[in-house]
């Protein structure tokens, strides 16, 4: 792997920051000088469309910024990590999560080793169990069915299935219920488990090295539960508890049948690990199959990723708008706004992937950087937000790029009065992003019959970019 230079010492960011001095023209001008501006900037990833047309960037612009990623060695980078190299500097490890959705007949190797079978392994593994647990015939100590399934994790324990399950929950079987629990907080497990029956409740503890201390804390705490309402017989643990731990000699001690113990690896970060044995809880709750059509998913944007043209590249894309808005236009913050009440999550689970990854202040080489590693992330679904803070994003003094996600169907069969709300929801979607982006000028405002001293009031400036 190449020894990749301080990317605001090199001259292409030099050269981004001459173009930005030099001026752009805003989004009104730029969309009436290129009527196909709306159909260029595009980039479609399996279902996903991604127009990025709203964003304060000319062809100029990006063809500056691809030279800044090829100037840095993001495809280097890119290209070591598929191969399994120890990108990984700190802890001297691959970073493999694509492996984890890679197909039976593929080889991705780790020091050498196709680890390729031994994750479908673990998928088979947890496909048995998902499918004895969702028909009945995995019972709990007393003989009675699962209904409950409480996951116990933290970070991306927690986080990443958390998010996928409210996100799925269309997919979902319904005669189920599932909690996650992660706040050391007992009010957290109290509240989780107190209109649970222990007889019908399974625990799922989310812990590699069965030490993170939130997570073992909740866990005992639900075993004393657990034994308090079944009679204190302890041989009832291995009926309601299972692991996904790679510590068989801290699973066994606390109870649990190894036999029952999910084990992911090293390479597996934890902000990537909801496709790992982390995801049990979702692969019960959606299914096997469901879960490995999720697995697909994943793996087409990974293709994507590997293969596509700098220029059409959606990651490389996006992460690039991010550096230019961080370190060029001082934009601290990013906004992310779910138009979906499925993806009340999601954004959570961006915060860690985003903000845990890049929230440093030095680099690789272990030296103080000068630039900007990365905004704070935010933001809530659908059209709470537009009553809460977008005055902020349209009209105040921070420029705070926003990315909408919305679903052009709803994800689960309305009725009629609820599938029309589901074009309310849209309208505002792109109503919203047509005002940040074109805003509302005084003279506008004026037309519509405003009080002179209430124009300043009602006037949008604009230029402000979503996705």
């Amino acid at each position: 792997m190449s020894d990749v230079p301080e990317p605001n010492r090199r001259p292409e960011w030099a050269a981004l920051e001459q173009h930005r001095d030099q001026g752009l023209p805003g989004l009104r001008e730029l969309f009436a000088d290129d009527p196909s501006r709306a159909e260029r900037y595009v980039v479609h990833v399996g279902d996903l469309r991604i127009d990025y047309s709203k964003h304060l960037v000319t062809d100029e612009t990006l063809r500056l910024l691809r030279e800044l990623a090829v100037a840095t060695d993001v495809f280097g980078l890119r290209d070591a990590m598929f191969r399994g190299e120890r990108i990984n500097t700190t802890e001297d490890r691959a970073v493999l999560h694509i492996a984890l959705r890679a197909p039976r007949d593929a080889v991705v190797e780790v020091d050498g080793e196709n680890v390729v079978p031994a994750v479908h392994a673990v998928l088979d593994r947890m496909a048995d169990f998902a499918n004895r647990v969702r028909s009945g015939e995995w019972t709990g100590h007393t003989g009675r069915r699962i209904r409950n399934v409480v996951n116990i994790g933290i970070g991306g324990s927690d986080l990443g299935p958390a998010m996928a399950y409210e996100a799925l929950r269309a997919y979902t079987a319904r005669d189920l219920t599932f909690r996650f629990v992660s706040n050391v907080d007992g009010a957290d497990l109290h509240e989780a488990v107190r209109d649970l029956d222990p007889a019908e409740t399974l625990f799922i503890v989310a812990s590699k090295t069965f030490t993170t201390i939130e997570t073992v804390t909740n866990a005992t705490s639900a075993r004393g539960w657990l034994l308090d309402g079944l009679g204190g017989d302890e041989k009832a643990v291995a009926r309601h508890f299972v692991a996904l731990s790679t510590d068989a000699e801290k699973v066994s001690a606390f109870g649990i049948d190894t036999a029952n113990m999910f084990e992911f690896w090293d390479w597996v970060g934890g902000r990537y690990s909801y496709d790992s044995a982390i995801g049990l809880s979702l692969m019960i709750a959606i299914g096997p199959d469901r879960f490995r059509e999720m697995l697909d998913g994943f793996r087409i944007v990974d293709d994507h990723f590997r293969t596509a043209p700098p220029e059409a590249n959606a990651p490389l894309l996006m992460g690039l708008l991010g550096v230019w808005y961080n370190n060029f236009h001082d934009a601290q913050s990013h906004a992310v706004l779910p138009y979906s009440h499925y993806l009340s999550k999601f954004t959570a689970y961006l915060q860690q992937l985003d903000m845990e990854s890049n929230g440093k202040y030095v680099g690789r080489d272990g030296r103080e950087v000068d630039w900007q590693t990365g905004p704070v992330v935010w933001g809530t679904p659908g059209t709470n937000g537009q009553h809460a803070y977008y005055q902020l994003i349209h009209q105040g003094t921070k420029l705070i790029p926003a990315d909408f996600i919305g679903f052009a169907q709803p994800v689960e069969e309305l009725s009629d009065g609820l599938a029309a709300q589901h074009d309310l929801l849209m309208a505002n979607f792109f109503a919203q992003t047509q005002a940040l982006a074109f805003g509302k000028t005084p003279d506008e405002v004026r037309a519509e019959g405003v009080p002179e001293e209430l124009v300043p009031h009602k006037t949008f400036q604009g230029n402000h970019p979503t996705t």
